[in-house]
C-alpha cells in the first residue's frame, strides 16, 4: 500500500515538472533547443525553425558584407596584375616555379 502511494506521488510530481515547448506545446522531443525565451525552451522542430528564421533575417546584413569583400578582392587582383606586369620575364618564371613547387598552382 505504501508503494502505491509512492508511485502515485512520483507520477503527479513528474506531470508538474514536464517540459513543454514554448511554441507548439509538445512534451516529447529528442532534443530541447534554445529559443527567444531562453535555453531549452523549444522542441527540436521549433528550435530548428527559429534558428532558420533568425539566420535568414541576419543574412540581409551579411550580403552587404559579402559585396564589400568581393569589391576588395577585385581591387587586390588588379593590384596583383599591375605588380605582375612590373616583373621581368625571369622573375615571372621564378614565381611560377615557386607556386608550382609549393602546390599553390596545379598544372
Amino acid at each position: 500500500m505504501v508503494m502505491m502511494d509512492l508511485k502515485e506521488w512520483s507520477s503527479q510530481e513528474s506531470n508538474e515538472n514536464k517540459k513543454c515547448c514554448a511554441d507548439c506545446k509538445t512534451t516529447k522531443t529528442p532534443l530541447w533547443r534554445g529559443g527567444p525565451a531562453g535555453p531549452k525552451t523549444l522542441c527540436n522542430a521549433c528550435g530548428i525553425r527559429y534558428r532558420k528564421r533568425r539566420a535568414s533575417s541576419s543574412s540581409s546584413s551579411s550580403s552587404r558584407k559579402r559585396e564589400e569583400v568581393v569589391l576588395l578582392e577585385r581591387a587586390s587582383s588588379v593590384v596583383k596584375r599591375q605588380r605582375w606586369k612590373m616583373l621581368g620575364e625571369e622573375e615571372q618564371a621564378a614565381v611560377c616555379l615557386m607556386a608550382l613547387s609549393c602546390g599553390f598552382v596545379f598544372a
